[in-house]
């Protein structure tokens, strides 16, 4: 049996990564978050701390420290992003099989009524730890060329435990919200409608703090607004304590309420402990519903079969 699971998520994997084109669009959002902040989000971003600094007298030696944070803050975004986008685009496969009648294939065919569901689990999740791996990689080569590694080993530890667990909560959501998805024009739909609006509700785009109230609490329900918040605490915080060596303890802090190191729930902060619960939770919750929702018998079943016990 697992022969035949590790078979069929095999399968689907390789489905996916022949696809060229999307890989391409599963990606698009960190591309767009790196392109964005070279063009000019960094440049903005880095004018404006170095004018908070000069209000303090910091007037020099403190350029490399915000080039670290400002770079520190592109990757968060691009990793966290990437964690979403990757697994949407690899749930495409199983639209695929539902339009081909792959999916009625076996559910006629003697196998246990878990296996294409796991195996489709499997897969998703295969495929957003492969690239967002590859993502990882690229932006930990960002870092070090560039001068902005400001991490210690325990943060890279958090990074890496941060994607595996952002990744597995994607995709149990995104598994679940998609099985309810008929078609190829649908999917295609909510593909784009979730890959354009996910940089800006998880804070990718430019940091949640300029965004209203409003907004901001909406994007404390989203489980990848608290990966972002994880990734950011991780990546840049080795950039905020040499901010805070140079400045002030007080400049960090504020620094760090614009830049979203917590989330604001109805004006109460979210904690890093608070963050990776919620991710987690998000987790277990969504695969928990795809089995009562895909694996449990229809109500038909349901049916005769407590007539049958009468």
């Amino acid at each position: 049996m697992m022969r035949m699971l590790l078979a069929m998520t095999s399968r689907n994997l390789k489905i996916f990564l022949k696809d060229k084109a999307n890989i391409f669009f599963s990606l698009l959002c960190p591309l767009i978050v790196l392109v964005l902040y070279i063009l000019f989000l960094g440049q903005v971003q880095e004018d404006g701390i170095n004018e908070a600094l000069a209000s303090l007298g910091v007037a020099s030696g403190a350029d490399g420290a915000v080039r670290a944070f400002c770079d520190s803050w592109m990757i968060a975004g691009a990793l966290s992003s990437a964690c979403i986008t990757v697994p949407l685009c690899a749930c495409g496969v199983m639209v695929q099989d539902r339009r081909r009648g792959i999916v009625n294939d076996l559910k006629a065919s003697p196998v246990p009524g878990w296996l294409a569901p796991a195996s489709y689990f499997l897969s998703v999740a295969a495929a957003g730890l492969v690239l967002c791996a590859g993502v990882l990689v690229l932006a930990f080569g960002w870092l070090a060329l560039s001068g902005s590694w400001c991490m210690s080993a325990a943060d890279v530890f958090g990074v890496l435990g941060t994607t595996v667990l952002s990744v597995l909560s994607s995709t149990a959501l995104l598994v679940f919200v998609v099985g309810f998805i008929r078609t190829e024009g649908a999917f295609t739909g909510v593909n784009v409608i979730l890959g354009t609006v996910t940089g800006f509700l998880i804070g990718a785009y430019m940091p949640l703090s300029m965004f209203p109230a409003g907004v901001r609490y909406f994007s404390a329900f989203i489980p990848g607004s608290h990966s972002a918040g994880l990734f950011r605490n991780f990546i840049m915080g080795g950039a905020l304590d040499e901010l805070a060596a140079l400045s002030s303890p007080e400049f960090a802090q504020s620094l760090a309420g614009q830049f979203s190191f917590e989330l604001d729930f109805f004006g109460r902060s979210v904690s890093m402990g608070a963050m990776a619960a919620v991710v987690a939770g998000a987790a277990v919750l969504f695969a928990a519903l795809t089995v009562l929702v895909r694996l449990l018998p229809p109500k038909r079943r349901i049916k005769q079969f407590a007539e049958e016990q009468k």
